[in-house]
């Protein structure tokens, strides 16, 4: 009955989530109309049996017109809204008129012109602007004859004025003003206000989605412009600005700030490789290529300062390696590339020499702070001081990313490698005047020797690579070669060769450990990484992330770990399975933009896989990040991300930074359950952590189980989730597809033998 009446008056979800102004003028006008009919049916039914009594049979004949006028309005609501909205205006005026020109008692005829008062209510509802001024116009001359009229008007010399008329026009005026206007006027207001809450929602999206695209645009390493057709800058990332040398480049046109010689004028930021000249500093070369078109048909151009490079070009005009010049000489810092710098090297070694790389510390978290922009310039001005200062047998490169490269001929008074080493070191730049300030830059080292008597040049960088990842910024910043290093690091090489080629093949698989709940039933489940290698070996988890992520390849891998955890998901729900899955991942994967495109991807088109997704962040990997992950970190939380803080208690994060991450979860690290509950200290520092995250409203995880005593004491001390090889170790999906289907097969047993 409920659901017919809804429908009736337009009120399903439906019909109030719709933005159809018809529909909610079809809306309003049923519930003025079906209530009106439904409350003035007993007034017309009374009035009639009085005028029955009476033989006033035209006050039965007026009371049946106006109902069957609602009646017909009514009717022509769902098919001719226009006819229904001017019937019920009309019905309006004429009870009102009926009122005043048939009851003789003049101070109950008055009450037709209140009724009257309504009709631009009615109108602004049903109507246009224009209309409902006309009315209120209208309503002037009631209101006139309000003022100046001392009796009742006596028009066709006839009354309608019963014995219980009073009743009648009070009853009338309280039910239309007191229960239909203030429910037509309530739907109006439910649907504003439903309107409102959608449109705020939507802004919101909007305003993230304006924000990734902002953070994703500022973030590129490159100079980026985004250009209308006609060229007019409408974004200028802070890169390109530098480029352009104008920090209001987006309130002009491209062609304001760059001209070209060697291609025609009209849209030349359509083409790719184009050279243009900075028109307020000639002097200034860009290099211009045109990345893409987008949508609205913007373009996306990207920008290079070539300038040190041409004038490179002129010094070299008459030398030899002109034609090289591109080929060989790195376009930021305007050193020689790794295979130019071999050359040289090569070209000089006969007596042997020293080689040094050096490693600038701390450069991602210098970027994340101020922008890939300031870390360029960073790069620039250290090369820039360091070629100032060698002397001239020394050759400076630039490997690639913050590695470079310095070697010098060995002299022949030398006593020790060790002071050859410090002496070449000492050249390297103590402090770099940028921008942002001034920093004090912090180097590794690695160190060999090259030269006929020792290993090739090629070796020797080998070596000095090697040699490399020894070095510890603050407690040994130079490192020299070891011949047992290198081997190792040979070792580490070819686990990371071979694991590539797994990765392409889509061979490391993903097992499953169970979180569960005190009494042992299982609630989501934990990822875990497992390679089996070609002589069957599983490799070590912990030393394959340590390598994916030392080498580059931590994005590539967390991706394939992402897809893996996403096809268990989907594997499971045709399995009628819902159990969250969580990935670990790490504070770089996040501020790597495929990676984090990726999962703003998954949020935006597969929604629903986020209430079976968790993402879990050690403790470690979120401190050294701070800030620029903290924005990635709310932005996945917006999105729908659940996020989880693993590993916790072994890192740097401070209760204060607990306290802004948007973590929903926290994981106590296993360390802190070696000795629980023997160890009365440890014992109440986790009864600590469960108190403090009760107080964050927090989920804990206990991580480390492995006894039933274990299991039994933070039962008693009321634990909400636990994790540990007590309760299993990680296993392969299809075990875990085994196992509930062997749990199903012995409930349902269960419940036929009972």
């Amino acid at each position: 009955m409920l659901s017919r009446i809804k429908q009736l008056l337009l009120l399903t979800e439906t019909d109030l989530n719709s933005s159809s102004v018809t529909l909610l003028q079809q809306s309003v006008l049923r519930i003025i109309l079906s209530s009106g009919l439904l409350l003035v049916l007993s007034i017309v039914l009374h009035s009639s049996w009085q005028a029955y009594q009476i033989n006033a049979w035209y006050i039965i004949a007026i009371t049946t017109v106006f109902y069957i006028a609602l009646l017909l309005a009514l009717y022509f609501s769902s098919r001719l809204l226009s006819v229904s909205k001017t019937l019920l205006l009309v019905i309006i005026f004429g009870a009102g008129l009926c009122m005043l020109f048939f009851i003789d008692n003049f101070e109950l005829s008055k009450l037709g012109l209140l009724f009257v008062y309504t009709a631009p209510l009615i109108a602004l509802l049903f109507f246009n602007a224009r209309v409902t001024l006309a009315v209120m116009l209208l309503n002037f001359i009631p209101y006139l004859f309000l003022l100046y009229s001392t009796a009742p008007i006596n028009l066709f010399n006839f009354s309608i004025t019963l014995p219980a008329t009073p009743i009648y026009l009070h009853s009338l005026l309280f039910l239309f003003f007191n229960l239909c206007i203030p429910l037509a006027v309530m739907r109006v207001f439910s649907t504003l206000k439903r309107n409102a809450l959608t449109l705020g929602q939507q802004n919101q999206l909007i305003s993230q989605s304006n924000q990734l695209y902002q953070d994703i645009f500022n973030q590129r390493s490159k100079a980026s412009l985004l250009l209308s057709v006609n060229g007019d800058i409408i974004k200028a990332n802070n890169k390109a600005r530098q480029v352009l040398r104008s920090i209001t480049a987006e309130q002009r046109n491209i062609t304001d700030l760059l001209h070209t010689t060697s291609a025609p004028q009209t849209a030349f930021w359509q083409g790719h490789d184009i050279e243009c000249m900075l028109t307020t500093e000639p002097g200034i070369h860009v290099l211009l290529n045109h990345m893409c078109t987008i949508e609205q048909q913007h373009h996306l151009v990207q920008l290079d300062d070539i300038t040190p490079l041409k004038q490179l070009h002129q010094k070299l005009a008459s030398n030899h390696q002109k034609q090289d010049l591109w080929r060989n000489y790195d376009d930021l810092t305007n050193l020689p590339n790794p295979s130019f710098f071999l050359q040289l090297v090569k070209q000089h070694a006969d007596s042997g020499g020293l080689m040094v790389i050096i490693r600038l510390c701390h450069i991602k978290a210098f970027n994340q702070q101020h922008g890939y922009h300031t870390g360029d310039e960073l790069l620039a001005a250290f090369a820039s001081q360091l070629k100032a200062v060698l002397p001239e047998n020394v050759i400076a490169a630039r490997l690639r990313g913050v590695k470079f490269a310095l070697w010098r001929p060995l002299s022949g008074g030398s006593t020790s490698l060790t002071t050859e080493a410090s002496r070449l070191v000492s050249f390297l730049p103590q402090q770099l005047a940028l921008s942002v300030g001034t920093i004090n830059p912090v180097f590794e080292a690695g160190i060999s020797i090259s030269g006929r008597q020792h290993a090739s040049v090629e070796q020797t960088l080998e070596q000095c690579e090697s040699a490399l990842e020894q070095a510890d910024a603050y407690n040994c910043p130079l490192s020299f070669f070891q011949p047992d290093t290198l081997q190792q690091r040979n070792a580490e090489l070819q686990l990371l060769s071979e694991f590539k080629t797994a990765l392409q093949h889509n061979t490391p698989e993903l097992w499953l450990q169970p979180k569960v709940k005190p009494d042992g039933v299982i609630e989501s489940f934990e990822a875990l990484l497992r390679w089996q290698q070609t002589d069957g070996s599983y490799a070590p988890p912990e030393k394959v992330v340590a390598l994916a992520e030392q080498y580059g390849l931590i994005a590539q891998l967390s991706s394939h770990v992402l897809h893996k955890a996403i096809a268990i998901i989907k594997r499971f729900h045709q399995h009628k399975l819902h159990y969250a899955i969580a990935i670990n991942l790490t504070g770089s994967d996040l501020l790597a933009a495929p990676f984090y495109n990726e999962l703003v991807h998954i949020a935006t088109h597969q929604p629903t896989l986020l209430q079976q997704l968790t993402l879990e962040l050690t403790e470690n990997s979120i401190a050294k990040h701070q800030q620029p992950l903290f924005d990635k970190l709310h932005a996945l939380k917006r999105l729908g991300y659940t996020l989880a803080l693993d590993d916790f208690g072994t890192g740097q994060a401070s209760l204060s930074m607990l306290n802004k991450l948007p973590v929903d979860t926290v994981k106590l690290d296993r360390s802190f359950l070696l000795n629980v509950p023997g160890d009365p200290r440890q014992t109440q520092l986790v009864q600590s952590v469960m108190l403090m995250t009760k107080a964050l409203k927090l989920r804990l995880v206990i991580e480390g189980v492995e006894t039933e005593v274990q299991q039994r004491f933070l039962s008693s001390l009321g634990a909400e989730q636990l994790q540990g090889y007590w309760f299993s170790k990680p296993k392969p999906v299809a075990y875990w597809l085994v196992h509930f289907s062997q749990q199903k097969s012995e409930e349902s047993a269960a419940e036929n033998a009972t």
